[in-house]
């Protein structure tokens, strides 16, 4: 559930992330299991991800409101603090993004990994009328690849006062415990998080001889 930030109040960013709940009677007690497939699910304190004057997201604010979609500001500046973390954790390729409704939107340009990041290209592409149906959107949608084959598969959701999950995460490859721990770390530090629970785990099935 997102919860929502009384006003006049400063929000605690010294907090730190929540416990995640992994599935009961699930092997992910051994911290030695490795995971073909992670299914997370996260909510975020709800004013927790309006970028900062001097953020980053500075960019996509100013270029939201030139193209008047403040309807979808919060969805696309909780998107781009999301891929803020994804990028500090490796995904740094995207290979497929959507606006829900709306659907698939252009990808970007080839670059090298380390010359554009996913927010840059989100900045970027906003400003084509190809992403003009962004801002009728209720959810946007991506997959992005990372390190060692790894790929995210990520969901985020305009959620406002509904009783909804913000951010729907899900890990493929081969994912060590540690991986699933760093990520929540990750996303906590650019937004702010109340709960993250693991809904779904598949584990990696041992090579037989």
């Amino acid at each position: 559930m997102v919860r929502s930030a009384p006003r006049g109040t400063t929000r605690d960013r010294s907090a730190g992330p929540p416990r995640i709940e992994w599935p009961k009677h699930s092997r992910a007690v051994d911290r030695s299991v490795r995971f073909s497939h992670v299914r997370l699910e996260l909510d975020a304190v709800h004013e927790g991800y309006r970028a900062e004057r001097l953020s980053l997201l500075a960019p996509l604010t100013t270029l939201l409101h030139e193209r008047e979609v403040e309807s979808t500001e919060d969805l696309l500046q909780l998107t781009g603090q999301l891929l803020r973390a994804l990028t500090g954790a490796g995904f740094r390729r995207v290979d497929h993004w959507e606006a829900r409704p709306g659907g698939w939107l252009p990808l970007p340009e080839a670059t090298h990994a380390q010359l554009a990041e996913p927010v840059s290209h989100l900045v970027r592409a906003l400003s084509d009328e190809a992403w003009a149906p962004v801002g009728k959107a209720h959810s946007f949608a991506a997959r992005l690849s990372g390190p060692d084959r790894l790929r995210v598969d990520l969901v985020v959701r305009r959620v406002h006062r509904e009783r909804l999950h913000a951010v729907s995460l899900e890990l493929w490859g081969t994912v060590p415990r540690r991986a699933v721990e760093d990520l929540v770390v990750r996303v906590h530090d650019v937004l702010p998080l109340v709960r993250a629970e693991v809904v779904a785990v598949e584990t990696v099935r041992p090579r037989r001889s």
